[in-house]
């Protein structure tokens, strides 16, 4: 639980920040108005989540799931990073970072009875720490957010390094 909760924030915190700092209009607009925080978190991790894709098996025969019949037993792959920007549910522009967008739900952290435990922790560390930086920091400056580096993993997104300067 430690490892999980810790690299999965840490992967929210930097790419949040990455987001923010390759979409500099997003960025004005945070530190304009520092209220849309907690929005902001929410539109990170469906924009760019930590977790990209978890896995189930079915416990009945489902006999129709986008047109496709998943028997009992079959394991399913679910991608999160590709739901959270399904334009049937975000229709106005998906692969935009908004942090004003409404009704943002991110599937980041599953759902059901496999929703993680601790969702709420993350938000609350990303919120305070990105907040933080763009206050106590407000000429903070990524190094080179055009070539980032990421960590080699298929299932997390999340970057090898974050170089800064303020």
């Amino acid at each position: 639980m430690f490892g999980a909760g810790h690299e999965t924030t840490v992967n929210l915190i930097g790419n949040g920040l990455l987001a923010l700092y390759r979409n500099p209009d997003q960025l004005a607009l945070l530190k304009a108005e520092p209220s849309l925080i907690t929005n902001a978190i929410e539109e990170f991790l469906r924009y760019d989540s930590s977790v990209q894709m978890t896995g189930r098996v079915a416990l009945e025969d489902i006999d129709d799931l986008g047109g496709k019949r998943i028997p009992k037993g079959e394991s399913v792959l679910c991608l999160l990073g590709s739901a959270n920007r399904d334009p049937a549910v975000y229709p106005d522009r998906p692969d935009r970072l908004d942090i004003a967008r409404p009704n943002v739900k991110p599937l980041s952290f599953g759902g059901g009875i496999h929703f993680c435990l601790g969702a709420q922790l993350a938000r609350i560390e990303a919120e305070i720490a990105i907040s933080t930086l763009l206050r106590r920091l407000p000429d903070l400056r990524l190094d080179d957010a055009d070539n980032p580096e990421w960590r080699p993993t298929f299932v997390l997104r999340g970057l090898k390094r974050l170089p800064a300067s303020w």
